[in-house]
């Protein structure tokens, strides 16, 4: 509604009211008010008429402003008066709440009319603040507790933003029955104690400090003494990590990362800590504001952010459930590492598969890297002679497997990188390293013995097979015999470069025996030297007489008998 409206309305109001017989007054004709208060007037309505009547009761008021008429406790709009009868109504009416300071204007109408003048203005100082402390003794980085009565001296609700100056990295905040508040209502002429927390900084030097609590315009002003500083020592953060059954979860993983980190990118951890068996951990870092991260296998991670340590404080995060996945496996090997002779075997991993989800799985087995003339063989014990492709496992369980690797003969040493994988729901791999090493070994056997028989000036021959069989390359070989003195021997070959693992050589030994060797049994050294190693082999030659001897001896034996008995002959006859 327009000024020149309103301008209209009360024209015509004062003109009709002029017209119309009777009366309304009032003792009171203006009051002050607040914003949002309610004011009352008592109005005496006369019927100056010599019959009853019933009178219209109505009020012209600025944009916002509500009014009623009250009467024996009930709104009424018209009011029933006998001849030259008069009655008290209570005229109410509501200031608006965001109304302006100024003075308004109200017609009230009732056979007769009267205007009421209402002067909006806040009072200076609407509230009574009574601080139950003024000034209080602390430690750097202590938390203290201020009660503050505020009593609303307005006859009308008053809202109330609350606010608090601090020093310097010192924190606040308002509770009421446990909870944060920062902006309040009060009811006319209520009073409310509330409490102002002030959590100073640790870092804070020794001395006295001023609080400020504001409730709107009007303040307080309080003092904290600083007794103790903890300025440059490191503050600490604990925390307390459970499964969701409450089981406490030990070595989870509890990276703390300063905010300055994120800000620029950096993932860099400022520092990462371990739970012990029971859960629990407790970091000692520089002060600052943190992102913390917990995490641990098989499980979810839990983020906490915008955590501040201070100086000399330990940062109680409390307790810190984490959630299980639902699949999750670990896999560890107990050996590896292996260094193994080829020829002596089969090398044989040993690992574990344990399944931490809270689900049970099948987990497929494979192993990647070998050659292809190499075998594996997963089995469930050492002595199984039946391999297997895949294995349950139940939740919270776990199985022991066993990884045999079929090594052929003719394998090349060196090292094998192979990949173990157990592929479930969740997959798991580990790095294997088979290191083969071959042993210096070489056979030797002669063909149809060691031992033969010959006689004086005739050749002595033997043959045999020389074998590389310890898997590694032998290198620069030399054949040597030695023999007696005057006796010729020779070998066959003499000299072998090198000989591969698993190649073998046939070696001929020819000794050409003396014309005056004795009969009697001869002894030969074969001598094999290489680069890796040495290995002495014997012969033995047995030189026997010559055929016609047995001739010579017979003669010799007949002449013998034959002279015996021509001695007889001669002599016996005497």
């Amino acid at each position: 509604m327009n000024v020149r409206m309103k301008f209209f309305l009360v024209v015509i109001s004062t003109l009709a009211a002029a017209l119309l017989v009777g009366s309304v007054e009032s003792d009171i004709k203006g009051v002050n008010a607040v914003p949002g208060e309610t004011v009352s007037f008592n109005l005496v309505v006369t019927n100056d008429k010599s019959y009853e009547r019933n009178i219209q009761l109505t009020y012209t008021a600025p944009e916002g402003f509500n009014g009623k008429f009250i009467y024996d406790g009930k709104e009424i709009e018209m009011l029933t008066l006998k001849a030259n009868e008069s009655k008290t109504v209570q005229f109410q009416l509501e200031t608006p709440p965001n109304v302006k300071e100024k003075e308004y204007y109200v017609w009230v109408n009732a056979a007769g009319s009267i205007a009421l003048k209402i002067n909006v203005k806040m009072p200076e100082n609407p509230l009574e603040i009574t601080p139950s402390i003024t000034g209080v003794a602390i430690e750097a980085g202590d938390t203290v507790t201020l009660p503050i009565q505020i009593t609303n001296k307005l006859n009308a609700e008053y809202k109330v933003d609350l606010s608090c100056k601090v020093p310097e990295n010192w924190s606040y905040k308002f509770t009421e029955n446990g909870v944060e508040v920062y902006r309040i209502v009060l009811k006319p002429n209520e009073g409310r104690i509330l409490n102002l927390e002030v959590e100073s900084d640790s870092s804070s030097d020794v001395r006295e400090y001023k609080v400020i609590p504001y409730f709107n315009k009007q303040h307080a002003e309080l003092s904290v003494k600083i007794t103790k500083t903890h300025k440059g020592e490191n503050g600490k953060i604990k925390i307390k990590v459970v499964s969701k059954e409450g089981e406490a979860i030990g070595s989870a993983l509890v990276s703390v990362i300063h905010i300055s980190s994120w800000e620029y990118g950096s993932m860099a951890s400022e520092a990462d800590f371990y739970t012990s068996a029971d859960g629990l951990v407790t970091a000692e870092v520089s002060p600052g504001t943190y992102t913390v991260t917990i995490s641990k296998e098989g499980f979810y991670e839990k983020e906490i952010k915008d955590v501040e340590v201070r100086a000399g404080k330990t940062k109680d995060l409390g307790t810190v459930i984490l959630d299980k996945k639902p699949y999750y496996a670990k896999l560890s090997v107990e050996n590896p590492r292996i260094s193994f002779v080829i020829g002596a075997g089969n090398p044989i991993f040993r690992f574990r598969i344990e399944n931490r989800g809270f689900a049970d799985d099948i987990y497929k087995l494979n192993v990647a890297g070998l050659p292809g003339n190499f075998y594996s063989k997963f089995k469930e014990s050492l002595q199984s002679t039946e391999g297997m492709s895949e294995v349950f496992v139940k939740s919270d369980e776990m199985k022991e497997v066993y990884l045999e690797i079929l090594i052929p003969p003719n394998a090349e040493i060196g090292t094998y990188n192979l990949t173990l994988s157990v592929d479930g729901h969740y997959s798991a791999k580990k790095n294997l390293t088979l290191i083969l090493k071959g042993e210096y070994k070489i056979f030797f056997e002669a063909i149809q013995g060691y031992l033969v028989t010959g006689e004086a000036g005739e050749t002595a021959e033997f043959t045999a097979i020389l074998r590389n069989i310890g898997g590694v390359t032998l290198t620069n070989l030399n054949l040597s015999v030695s023999a007696p003195s005057h006796w010729s021997v020779s070998v066959n070959p003499s000299i072998l470069p090198a000989l591969e693992a698993g190649d073998g050589v046939a070696v001929k030994v020819i000794a050409h025996i003396p014309p005056d060797a004795l009969p009697s049994e001869y002894k030969l050294r074969l001598s094999i030297k290489s680069d890796q190693l040495n290995k002495e082999e014997e012969f033995r030659v047995i030189v026997k007489e010559k055929s016609y001897a047995g001739i010579i001896g017979g003669v010799i034996i007949v002449g013998a008998i034959i002279g015996l008995f021509v001695i007889f002959r001669k002599f016996g006859r005497r």
